[in-house]
């Protein structure tokens, strides 16, 4: 009976850990969107599903997500972490799903302030390379801008990608790597949009866009995970997992 007892509270504890903590840790495992996400597209540019383990979004041209008044892009966003000024977010996407990365459209990472129209969008770019793009108000910048981008020959787009923006401080920083096992590779760090990433104001999240020239496009996502957080639960099907182990 005490051994019942004790691990019926471990599972509460750990079950609750959902609450406490935003869920942070999303394997797409289960058959419907965790209720941590708020799904965005204005426009209707897109349809998802959860299979094989994998954020599936098949995204229509010409879904773009430009300077305030262009708002086409799809998101799925959640709030950042309370209470943690420094953390990352991370996923592995592929873009290449159909062999090579179509042109002109982008999926990847957001930080978004909807009301300041401001956005940093990390991931790969038109089968060019990985880049941050980001934009505030009718100012929008590229990566001759930007300067902060990592080429292909550095990192291979046209397969699974791992992709990370890293908070400390005052600045973002923005990683790559081609495999798992890879060390992290950096794009470059940026301030110039901090003050629109303040408690309270922003989201964090998944993105995709296309623009002009554009093809319909399927992007994959694998996971997305804030390492700095304690470990919750990011769906009901983890939870059921976690009592049949525990009841086994």
């Amino acid at each position: 009976m005490k051994k019942i007892l004790i691990t019926t509270i471990i599972l509460i504890t750990f079950c609750l850990s959902g609450v406490v903590y935003a869920a942070n840790l999303d394997e797409f495992n289960g058959k419907t969107l965790d209720k941590m996400w708020t799904y965005r597209d204005p426009a209707k540019k897109g349809t998802y599903r959860l299979e094989g383990g994998k954020l599936i979004l098949d995204l229509k041209a010409g879904a773009d997500m430009y300077i305030r008044g262009t708002d086409a892009g799809v998101c799925f966003l959640m709030d950042p972490p309370k209470g943690l000024n420094d953390f990352s977010i991370v996923t592995m996407v592929n873009s290449a799903v159909n062999g090579t990365q179509p042109p002109a459209c982008q999926p990847g990472l957001i930080f978004f302030n909807e009301a300041n129209w401001a956005y940093s969008i990390w991931g790969p770019y038109a089968n060019i390379d990985i880049r941050l793009e980001d934009c505030e108000g009718a100012s929008y910048r590229w990566r001759d801008q930007t300067q902060i981008g990592i080429n292909k020959a550095d990192v291979d787009i046209d397969k699974d990608v791992w992709i990370m923006i890293k908070k400390t401080g005052q600045e973002l920083e923005f990683f790559a790597k081609g495999a798992e096992k890879d060390n992290w590779k950096s794009g470059g760090i940026d301030k110039k949009l901090m003050p629109n990433y303040t408690a309270g104001n922003y989201k964090i999240g998944l993105v995709a866009k296309s623009w002009g020239g554009s093809v319909d496009s399927t992007f994959e996502f694998d996971f997305f995970d804030i390492p700095e957080v304690p470990k919750a639960v990011s769906s009901q099907g983890k939870i059921t997992s976690t009592w049949a182990g525990i009841k086994r």
